[in-house]
């Protein structure tokens, strides 16, 4: 799975546009996607959707997109995430967008998530191997490690609920790691993004092979939802793939 572009903002709005950053009208980081943009979440709402935001925006308002939108709490801008998948209305279909500002710097240390020791840390051949970047990385796995652990509280209240087997879960960045040669580079590790997509009893455990693309994400939702896709979106979408891991 691959982004489209190497920082945070410009990424999110081809995420949501489903368009290359430059057709988005907010190729640069700190621009914000002009109104007249498509936007994937807006066509759920308009089909009946619930829908909200928390987290890290740096899109645009949004305001008609979404009807919650939250900044988030807590170091990881995850903390009311739970409570807004509780207090939703019961009466509609839900769509949520959650943002972590994990693994993001400064880092923020918990209580509650792993503390890496720096010794056990193996630093990418392309960073220096010294005591100040083990130590990085290990506050950047922690940060990571707390996405996991935020995760695995959705999940579990989506068991709460009785709707984990009728609920699409997608996991996936915005950006590479912020370190050397990642994050703002052109390079794998700057635009390649981890990819999980899991809906039990209806998702099959799989690794799939085939290549998609952040922008491919809208067009997938809104095939799922029974959504017509604007015919502005520059992606397609990848259904076939959750049916079946060898298709293309």
């Amino acid at each position: 799975a691959y982004l489209t572009i190497s920082s945070c903002s410009p990424s999110r709005c081809s995420i949501i546009s489903s368009r290359y950053p430059h057709n988005t009208g907010a190729p640069e980081l700190h621009t914000s996607l002009p109104d007249d943009q498509f936007r994937f979440p807006q066509a759920l709402r308009e089909a009946g959707y619930y829908t909200v935001l928390s987290g890290k925006n740096h899109i645009a308002k949004l305001t008609e997109s979404f009807d919650t939108i939250s900044k988030g709490k807590g170091p990881g801008k995850s903390d009311d995430w739970v409570a807004l998948l509780r207090d939703r209305p019961e009466d509609k279909p839900f769509f949520a967008w959650f943002g972590s500002s994990d693994a993001h710097r400064d880092w923020q240390i918990d209580d509650r998530n792993h503390v890496y020791d720096p010794s056990e840390i193996e630093v990418p051949p392309f960073l220096y191997d010294g005591p100040k970047t083990r130590q990085d990385l290990a506050d950047y796995y922690h940060e990571v490690s707390r996405t996991d652990t935020t995760m695995g509280d959705l999940v579990a209240e989506l068991r709460r609920q009785g709707i984990e087997d009728n609920t699409y879960i997608i996991y996936l960045t915005d950006n590479g790691r912020p370190f050397p040669r990642c994050k703002t580079r052109l390079y794998d590790s700057g635009i390649k993004t981890p990819f999980l997509m899991a809906r039990p009893g209806t998702i099959e455990p799989a690794v799939v092979d085939s290549l998609i693309s952040s922008i491919d994400v809208g067009p997938t939702i809104l095939e799922l939802a029974g959504v017509p896709v604007d015919e502005r979106a520059q992606g397609v979408s990848f259904t076939a793939l959750l049916k079946d891991p060898e298709a293309t």
